[in-house]
């Protein structure tokens, strides 16, 4: 893992505003879909507010929106307290330069409440931040790696939505899934990834076409749970802005075509000793393996796994790719090396971990990093056996339990569960449960799909 991070302190920082390298800083902060929002700010106001520790004044609608920027009314902000405004506080470890916008900073901010010093409690980074503190309290921290999948499709931005993002024409031909043929073909944009991404603080393993036309994966490199939770999106800001430098329209729907294979965003998670800083999932016995506080944190996850769903496939789309044989993790067993299993092992001895194989690259890694915390310290506390491993085809499995398939069953389970109430606290808990309800309504109540109406226009 490379120890390299290109961020910069604040000697740095002045030092590149003095001599006008910097003139623009964004402040931006995580909303609930993982996209970043906020403020440009020019240097002598980011000194005067984002140095100053008052932070950036902002409307709190930016966590109670739809995806359309519609207002939700949810109780963190809602007409009746007039959408108030909150606080964006740089946390100003990640302040860093932005390689492809000349002359920019960015720093990412956490939310707090107006005139207090609380954190805004349904804010994404503080959800992840109070699931840290669990596990922390626990002598336990985590190390994750976001492994994401995305389209890319040879047209300009503002061309493929004046297509309405049909029949667009994708960057390969035909299936490359680690074609070295399409990989160089492909490399005058992916290598602006690989290089310009470190710059930005990010460090990347590799880069590969995948199965599907168009679709790519690049892997990070593994970190701390928030630091990794904060390039995963950073990663997909930075994609979308090269993207459309390029001419390019990037998408990481978790299932832009039905008859075309989804795009995953696979979770590695390894469990660290707080007092030594060492691994703790491999057992220190002869045989190796799972240690018993790793199998229970393992155990946790899969029990929690389907009624938590929602936290690892966040949209409507999320759904319509949990299809057999088509390596989404929708069969709930752990396997060795499985990948028809939703949560596979991984590594030998240090590097040892468990991959969660059913987020696909629409989710929050905010959201899906608290629920993994938070299933896994419930497996512990309960003190959840090892669970087996499951050989051969898990989709074929007798007794396999699958995630649901749809929307919602996904809030049906997840209103129901005592697990995610109590890790998270009523107010989050109802806020994230609120967000989902209207996220269906607001498909169910204006959406008639293609398929519909060429099924029963004339022959009902």
């Amino acid at each position: 893992m490379s120890t390299h991070i290109q961020t910069l302190d604040l000697d740095q920082f002045e030092a590149l505003a003095s001599s006008g390298e910097i003139d623009t800083v964004v402040c931006a902060t995580p909303d609930p879909y993982g996209r970043l929002v906020g403020k440009r700010l020019t240097i002598q106001a980011f000194r005067s507010l984002g140095l100053s520790g008052d932070g950036i004044n902002a409307s709190s609608f930016i966590f109670a929106v739809d995806l359309e920027m519609t207002p939700l009314n949810l109780p963190v902000s809602n007409s009746a307290n007039g959408w108030a405004d909150i606080r964006l506080v740089p946390d100003l470890t990640t302040l860093r330069r932005v390689p492809w916008e000349p002359n920019t900073a960015l720093v990412i901010c956490d939310a707090y409440e107006c005139g207090s010093d609380t954190m805004l409690s349904v804010a994404p980074r503080t959800i992840l931040k109070r699931q840290i503190e669990r596990a922390h309290r626990e002598g336990l921290e985590f190390k994750f790696a976001s492994e994401l999948e995305f389209f890319l499709a040879a047209v300009a931005p503002n061309d493929a939505w004046q297509a309405g993002y049909q029949d667009l024409k994708m960057l390969s031909n035909y299936r490359s899934d680690y074609q070295m043929i399409q990989s160089g073909r492909d490399d005058w944009f992916i290598r602006q990834i690989r290089n310009q991404m470190p710059q930005f603080g990010i460090s990347v393993e590799s880069s590969k076409p995948e199965w599907g036309l168009g679709q790519q994966e690049i892997t990070l490199d593994y970190c701390d749970t928030l630091e990794m939770a904060d390039r995963h999106v950073l990663f997909k800001y930075g994609i979308k802005q090269l993207a459309h430098q390029a001419d390019l329209t990037v998408t990481f729907m978790a299932k832009p075509k039905i008859d075309d294979v989804g795009s995953s965003c696979h979770l590695h998670v390894s469990m660290w000793s707080t007092e030594t800083g060492r691994p703790l999932c491999w057992s220190e016995t002869a045989d190796g393996g799972m240690s018993a506080k790793f199998g229970s944190f393992v155990a946790g996850q899969l029990d929690n796994a389907v009624d938590i769903s929602l936290l690892f496939a966040p949209t409507v789309n999320s759904y319509k790719r949990f299809q057999p044989d088509q390596f989404a993790g929708s069969a709930i067993a752990l396997g060795e090396d499985n990948r028809s299993c939703a949560f596979r092992l991984v590594g030998h001895g240090p590097s040892y971990r468990v991959e969660n194989r059913i987020p696909g690259a629409d989710v929050n890694p905010y959201y899906a990093y608290s629920g993994t915390i938070a299933a896994g310290l419930d497996g512990i506390e309960r003190q959840l056996p090892t669970p087996a491993i499951f050989s051969g085809n898990a989709w074929e499995g007798r007794d396999v339990e699958l995630v649901p398939t749809s929307m919602h069953r996904a809030i049906d389970l997840f209103a129901k569960n005592k697990m995610a109430r109590a890790a998270f606290g009523d107010e989050v808990y109802e806020h994230l449960l609120a967000s989902a309800q209207a996220e269906l309504t607001s498909f169910d109540s204006h959406t008639v799909t293609d398929w519909e109406t060429r099924r029963y226009y004339e022959r009902v």
